[in-house]
């Protein structure tokens, strides 16, 4: 499996890089570096999109392959030559993604340009760790203004597009809804798996997030209309999303989703009469593996509708998910009075000076509520090892299904 090292130490990352390639070229002629210099692409937009795929198209040799990220604009692949077609394969696909960048328009190599360099660990070790702390250095120097550029092209567009959005309407939603009651709604599902990682250990699939893609959904069906202005009609459209959602479930329109998976959805759905058709179509060894995530806000809406809705799904042997915790929240919750099987804990980098700042952390998250957290929305390894620090074992983000993707790609 491809090991990125990510920290907030350029000097760690270098080290750490430094360690390994002493320790690949004690084995002569067997591995070689490859290291892509992103940052001498030319169109800001490019550079932006392409930071989180470049580890993407390398998971085909993840076996082989031990990929650094210096920061965001620099990555060192060292691998085993016997993988080299394979790398180049890989090049291939980025190329592809990189063609329209300014610096590839009258040389489309990659190496002529720049951008990619190979070397012989056995005989170019210096050369790589030279080359190496010159484009770190290269980078810091210009990280400022790129990141300047960037951010105020992302700020600009942002305020013309909400600028230009329109407020959702009642004719506008009774529209979506009735073009919802008749489409293909799988094009609109997503799934995020949800898994156990303690230590080092390979991330383990406990059950998938079955969701529907808002954005995807927004720009296909209401590309001028800004949901969250009217958050009554939004709720409103959730709704109809629920059903369609319990719809797709229960005529197993998806062969895969029989058990382990949970669903977004309102306190209201499940005491309606939608949900009552889905309950009936699902086999009752099913339930106690299926997850409904209930978001925090919508509890406290109406809190006896809540424990309503709760009583009745646990008893039919569903689990209940909060979804949409803080960690700043966590102290203000009764969550004994919740009785909830599951909680998602949000991260956010402040998650461990929260931590450390609380002396009562520990006090009000013990250990068997601790085995109760997810910790979501992860895109740094680093939430991991916080998380495992104080005994959180379940996770779920974009930095995860990375991990469980290369792992898939490795056993192909």
């Amino acid at each position: 499996m491809t090991d990125i090292a990510f920290s907030n130490n350029a000097d760690r990352k270098s080290r750490l890089l430094f360690d390994y390639l002493d320790q690949a070229a004690k084995n002569t002629g067997k591995y070689s570096a490859l290291i892509l210099n992103l940052y001498k692409l030319q169109d800001t937009s490019i550079l932006i999109s392409i930071q989180q795929k470049v580890t993407e198209v390398f998971v085909p040799v993840a076996a082989n392959a031990k990929t650094f990220h210096l920061n965001n604009n620099i990555a060192v692949i060292v691998f085993d030559i016997r993988s080299k077609d394979e790398i180049l394969s890989c090049m291939v696909k980025l190329k592809f993604l990189l063609q329209k960048d300014p610096s590839l328009k009258n040389n489309d190599d990659l190496e002529a340009s720049g951008i990619a360099k190979f070397y012989d660990i056995s005989t170019q070790i210096d050369e790589i760790k030279n080359d190496a702390t010159i484009s770190t250095q290269a980078i810091k120097d210009n990280n400022k203004q790129i990141n300047s550029a960037a951010g105020g092209f992302q700020n600009l567009y942002n305020n013309l597009r909400r600028s230009t959005k329109k407020e959702l309407t009642p004719e506008t939603l009774a529209k979506v809804q009735k073009t919802l009651s008749v489409a293909d709604f799988s094009s609109f599902i997503r799934r995020q798996s949800v898994c156990a990682i303690i230590g080092k250990s390979s991330p383990q699939r406990v059950f998938d997030e079955v969701y529907v893609s808002i954005p995807d959904l927004r720009e296909m069906l209401l590309p001028d209309i800004e949901l969250t202005l009217s958050p009554w009609l939004f709720l409103s459209l959730s709704e109809t999303l629920d059903r369609r959602v319990l719809q797709t479930i229960s005529r197993h329109d998806d062969g895969s989703l029989l058990g382990n998976f949970s669903i977004n959805i309102n306190v209201s759905t499940i005491l309606s009469d939608d949900f009552m058709r889905f309950d009936d179509n699902i086999n009752a060894s099913m339930r106690s593996t299926i997850v409904l995530e209930l978001q925090l806000m919508d509890i406290f809406s109406d809190i006896n509708a809540y424990m309503l809705a709760k009583n009745f799904a646990q008893a039919r042997g569903y689990k209940i998910c909060i979804d949409g915790i803080t960690v700043d929240k966590l102290n203000y919750l009764n969550r004994q009075s919740l009785q909830c099987d599951l909680m998602k804990i949000i991260w956010h980098p402040s998650f461990y000076d929260v931590m450390c700042q609380d002396p009562h952390f520990m006090d009000y998250t013990n250990k068997a509520e601790r085995a109760k957290m997810i910790l979501c929305r992860i895109d740094d390894p680093k939430a991991v090892e916080v998380g495992n620090s104080i005994g959180i074992n379940l996770y779920q983000g974009r930095y995860i299904q990375r991990l469980l993707n290369q792992r898939a790609g490795i056993q192909k």
